[in-house]
């Protein structure tokens, strides 16, 4: 198991004494909410993804897996986003091997490299292949996700946006619940619905949304985080 220091942390709000008040206690409140929300069925492999790109669904996964290894659970984060992987950017981590070396016969135990000042694990994306697809819904993936799931408490995936590719929609086969992040000012009505299209295609358990930057105040306050898990939101994928 590979070790690295975490060197960005601008991506990095919730065990960052200089974030601001807020981003923290927003994280706490979704990690709080997800605990609610797993009363009747366990939501432990959750699945990060958008309508287009920008939305931050790559720092709210990494924020999220966070949060929850803060409260004492193992956490592995996985970047799935194959096409444009960004997680190893946020955390100052080579970006080298990762998911696709599975492919190659690497071992799963190979790949994952811990993050110490953020107390989770970490799985690369790796190269991108010519098929993310096909290797998103394989069965290598499966008992992959199958056999991690056997060693933590929570998987957190970032993947690619849903309203553009189909990535997201194949991986959420086999996770419990998709977290829909939508940026206001940013994405259009008609992406959030095509976005929501693909989930639905497939019966992926959409568990909430996360409405980012939200302006309470009706002018623009980049960055600011606001929570809103509904059942019935549109979502699109990038």
């Amino acid at each position: 198991m590979a070790k690295n220091d975490s060197r960005n942390r601008g991506y990095i709000a919730v065990n960052n004494p200089a974030a601001p008040w807020n981003y923290v206690e927003a994280y706490k409140s979704l990690r709080t909410n997800l605990s609610f929300v797993s009363l009747d069925k366990q939501y432990r492999k959750l699945l990060v993804t958008s309508s287009i790109p920008k939305e931050g669904k790559s720092g709210l996964a990494l924020n999220l897996a966070i949060s929850l290894a803060e409260a004492k659970h193992k956490v592995i984060l996985l970047d799935c986003d194959l096409r444009k992987p960004m997680l190893h950017k946020y955390l100052g981590i080579p970006h080298h091997n990762g998911l696709t070396n599975l492919a190659t016969g690497d071992r799963i135990e190979n790949l994952i490299q811990e993050v110490p000042n953020a107390n989770i694990h970490f799985i690369d994306a790796g190269v991108t292949p010519p098929n993310p697809v096909e290797l998103l819904g394989s069965t290598l993936i499966k008992d992959t996700v199958e056999y991690l799931s056997s060693q933590y408490d929570y998987m957190i995936f970032d993947t690619p946006p849903v309203g553009i590719v189909t990535d997201a929609a194949v991986l959420s086969l086999v996770t419990d619940g998709v977290i829909f992040v939508i940026r206001q000012r940013l994405a259009a009505m008609d992406q959030i619905k095509l976005a929501k299209a693909n989930l639905d295609s497939v019966n992926a358990d959409i568990i909430g949304a996360i409405l980012n930057d939200y302006d309470v105040s009706g002018t623009s306050k980049k960055g600011g985080y606001y929570y809103n898990y509904s059942y019935s939101y549109k979502y699109e994928y990038k």
